[in-house]
């Protein structure tokens, strides 16, 4: 064999060689993205991320919880009834928009207890208006189904962004003033919306609860004290107007 056969063989052979090589690397490379299966994880927080790489569920304890977050913005987590003292799961749609949650809490107190489990949905670009919670101080317990009617023309980040500018402002100046004027204002017309409906037990009264579009109890359903079935009608300042059966 002369030397130019040699060198072409050898050429040939290392050729061969690297493309072994980078079949190995690729084979390899689809094995590693087996599912890999574990008896148990210690975490504090996991993100399920959905096919556009953000998170469409987190799962945390209270420390890591994230804030409400919507049309981008994410907001601290004070900004949602206390969050930082819960623990839960919080969920999203593949805009990143918060849709819902379940979250809990048990803590002790000097007084007593607190405890709260609260599962709820939201709507569109808006704040909750189902839920099944379970709230208990010690003193008054409250179990069952809310709803909610929230407006469809004013998104929560809206409602969010007047906060954190007044936050910004010193307090008791005429922009702070201004903002808190807005703040009320924004409210007194509905755009956070209003508690319609109660099915569940309160401090052990089975009963169901109707309410105005202002927030208020008009009708009441439930077993009063002697087992007996009794319907309330009230007026706007709560007041009894009828009662079925009636009275005697």
């Amino acid at each position: 064999m002369n030397t130019s056969s040699f060198k072409i063989n050898a050429l040939l052979l290392s050729n061969l060689l690297c493309w072994g090589i980078l079949i190995i690397i690729l084979f390899s490379g689809f094995d590693n993205k087996k599912r890999k299966r574990f008896s148990e994880i210690d975490a504090e927080k996991i993100n399920i991320l959905g096919v556009n790489g953000k998170p469409i569920m987190v799962l945390s304890n209270k420390q890591h919880i994230p804030g409400p977050s919507i049309n981008g913005k994410t907001y601290p987590r004070e900004f949602a009834d206390g969050r930082e003292h819960f623990s839960g799961i919080i969920f999203f749609n593949e805009d990143g928009d918060e849709v819902g949650g379940l979250i809990y809490t048990g803590i002790k107190k000097d007084s007593g207890y607190y405890a709260m489990e609260h599962l709820s949905f939201d709507q569109w670009k808006q704040n909750q208006v189902v839920a099944m919670q379970y709230i208990d101080n010690g003193k008054s317990r409250r179990a069952g189904v809310r709803i909610w009617d929230r407006p469809t023309n004013v998104s929560m980040d809206q409602l969010f962004d007047r906060f954190i500018t007044r936050n910004r402002l010193e307090k008791g100046s005429p922009a702070f003033d201004s903002i808190t004027r807005e703040i009320k204002a924004s409210s007194d017309r509905g755009d956070n919306g209003v508690e319609r409906l109660f099915i569940g037990s309160q401090d052990q009264v089975a009963q169901i609860q109707l309410r105005d579009n202002q927030g208020r109890i008009r009708a009441r359903l439930y077993v009063n004290e002697l087992g007996e079935g009794q319907l309330d009608f009230l007026d706007e300042k709560g007041k009894l107007i009828g009662k079925v059966p009636a009275k005697n």
